[in-house]
C-alpha cells in the first residue's frame, strides 16, 4: 500500500479527464484528427468521459470509479494507440495511474 489515498488519486484521475473532456469539446476537430477518427465519436468520448470524471469526484468510495477509468483508458490504448505510440503512451500512462491509484489506502 502506498502513502497516498485513493480519494486523492481519484480527484487526481478526475483532473485528467476534464482536461480531455475540455479538448474533446473545445478542439473537437484537432482531437478527431489526431486520433483518426470522426468529430462525432470525439464528443461521444468526451460525454463518455465527463460521467467518468463525474463519477471518480463523487463516489464515496472510488475503487469501482477508478477501474472504470483503468478499463476505459486501456480500451483506449488498444483502439487508439495501435500504430501511434504517442496516443498508446498518454492512455497506457493515464490506465497505469488508474491502477497505481489503486494501491493506496483505501477510504474505508
Amino acid at each position: 500500500m502506498f502513502p497516498y489515498s485513493q480519494r486523492l488519486m481519484a480527484r487526481l484521475l478526475a483532473a485528467g479527464t476534464a482536461w480531455w473532456v475540455w479538448l474533446a469539446w473545445a478542439r473537437t476537430p484537432q482531437m478527431a484528427q489526431k486520433l483518426g477518427t470522426t468529430e462525432a465519436e470525439v464528443r461521444a468520448l468526451g460525454a463518455r468521459d465527463a460521467v467518468s470524471g463525474a463519477a471518480l469526484l463523487i463516489s464515496r468510495d472510488p475503487r469501482a470509479a477508478i477501474w472504470a477509468r483503468v478499463l476505459l483508458d486501456l480500451a483506449d490504448t488498444w483502439r487508439f494507440g495501435r500504430g501511434r505510440p504517442d496516443l498508446a503512451a498518454v492512455t497506457g500512462g493515464f490506465a497505469g495511474l488508474g491502477l497505481a491509484s489503486l494501491l493506496g489506502r483505501s477510504p474505508r
